[in-house]
């Protein structure tokens, strides 16, 4: 057993009073957030001392599996199977929240009302977002903390990003609504959703969350602000003369997010994804090129480039319909791409999900105009000062954020809540 790596489990047993379990097997992984940043993380399964063990492939009952990031030491996750927690330790959620938020602060060095606030609090869970100074940001982090009946700890989890003060520019919301309001009509847009009891598609006009920055002079549109780091937006028509007559062949490729004692400790610093150079963007765009003239022979300018990004050791492509149409659901293809020669390696692609609609029938046309539809939706639409991540700054900037939770039925023009259809 490496050295260090018994002396975080060593801590971890004496922690959470680990004195009734003993642990079973261990692994390590990386976990990467939308910054590109890389941390490892060591799982812990620990079983209860007095489990039936005779099912290898099961985590019996009590079992607790517990997430210690290597790095920090600090705790990501524990979760109690069935939520049965069979130590000694007195975990402070079912006494007060006041008590539980105290023991969030400890365990994972954030500040309450600084750096996350709660949203949601019930009888035994609560749940808290990623805010500075109880101003939401995107991409955001969560804590949830839940206890069983006994008031012992059931779950814990720590995820995603929770930013500081320093990490942001402070200034006072200044969006009005003169400025918002053609934002927002130009987000408005008719789609079409599938009624699954039904098996029919619907049209619905809607309206596309996006951020707007504080001078009401930029948009973000929500997939940015989610994407990768290293993302490059990308709007590139691919066409060709002439097709690849030999058929794409797929490749093994090691996605896998293991890593060794070795690997974590032998490093000073966790690796982080490059941003793609233009030579690197470059060769992408070809790889795709050839990828479709090989696998979709026919197709040359139907297909768009519209991002590339890296991951795990390969760039990845994203490949849309040059021409989609207003389905929710819209056709896409993720193409993997050897950094080291950029030759396409495997792509995944999403053609099967849509074959599962392929039946439905069709969506009736529209008897509602754009505008119209807006209307309706107007005193629905909910602006929300938030700071968001922009990746030309690498800061945190105040925004706008425009969301609608309603959409207007484009055939009869009822206003209908979005998440009940």
């Amino acid at each position: 057993m490496n050295e260090k790596l018994q002396e975080i489990i060593d801590l971890t047993a004496e922690k959470f009073h680990l004195d009734h379990y003993f642990l079973k097997r261990h692994h390590i992984f990386q976990e990467q957030s939308n910054m590109e940043e890389t941390s490892y993380i060591l799982n812990m399964e620990w079983f209860p001392k007095d489990a039936d063990e005779t099912d290898e492939d099961y985590n019996p009952s009590g079992t607790a599996s517990i997430d210690v990031d290597l790095h920090s030491k600090l705790v990501k996750r524990i979760i109690f199977v069935n939520g049965e927690n069979k130590t000694d330790a007195d975990f402070p959620l079912a006494a007060s929240t006041e008590l539980a938020i105290e023991w969030i602060e400890k365990e994972t060095g954030l500040e309450f009302g600084r750096q996350f606030k709660l949203i949601h609090e019930e009888e035994k869970e609560l749940l808290f977002q990623a805010a500075v100074d109880n101003v939401a940001v995107f991409p955001s982090g969560s804590i949830e903390m839940e206890h069983n009946e006994e008031g012992k700890l059931s779950l814990f989890s720590v995820d995603g990003i929770f930013p500081n003060e320093d990490q942001l520019n402070w200034e006072p919301f200044a969006l009005t609504a003169e400025q918002i309001d053609p934002i927002v009509k130009s987000q408005s847009k008719l789609l079409e959703i599938p009624l699954e009891n039904e098996e029919k598609w619907e049209a619905i006009f809607g309206t596309a969350t996006v951020f707007v920055t504080n001078d009401g002079k930029r948009t973000i549109s929500f997939e940015e602000v989610e994407s990768p780091k290293s993302y490059k937006q990308k709007d590139v028509l691919l066409e060709w003369v002439e097709p690849i007559q030999e058929r794409f062949s797929k490749r093994e490729i090691d996605l896998s997010l293991e890593a060794t004692p070795e690997e974590v400790f032998n490093v000073e610093q966790a690796p982080t994804n490059e941003e793609l150079t233009m030579d690197d963007q470059q060769h992408a765009e070809k790889a795709s090129r050839d990828f479709l003239r090989s696998e979709f022979p026919d197709d040359s300018g139907k297909w768009k480039l519209t991002g590339l990004w890296r991951e795990k050791g390969y760039i990845f492509a994203q490949l849309k319909p040059a021409a989609p149409d207003a389905r929710v659901i819209d056709r896409k293809i993720k193409l993997i791409i050897d950094e080291k020669n950029y030759q396409p390696v495997n792509y995944t692609d999403n053609s099967i999900i849509l074959d599962m609609f392929e039946h439905f029938e069709k969506a009736e046309d529209p008897k509602l105009t754009k505008e119209e539809a807006f209307e309706k939706l107007r005193k629905h639409i909910e602006i929300t000062p938030v700071y968001v991540f922009d990746k030309k700054q690498n800061r945190y900037i105040l925004c706008g954020k425009i969301d609608c939770e309603y959409g207007v039925d484009a055939v009869t023009g009822d206003v209908v809540l979005l998440n009940e259809i």
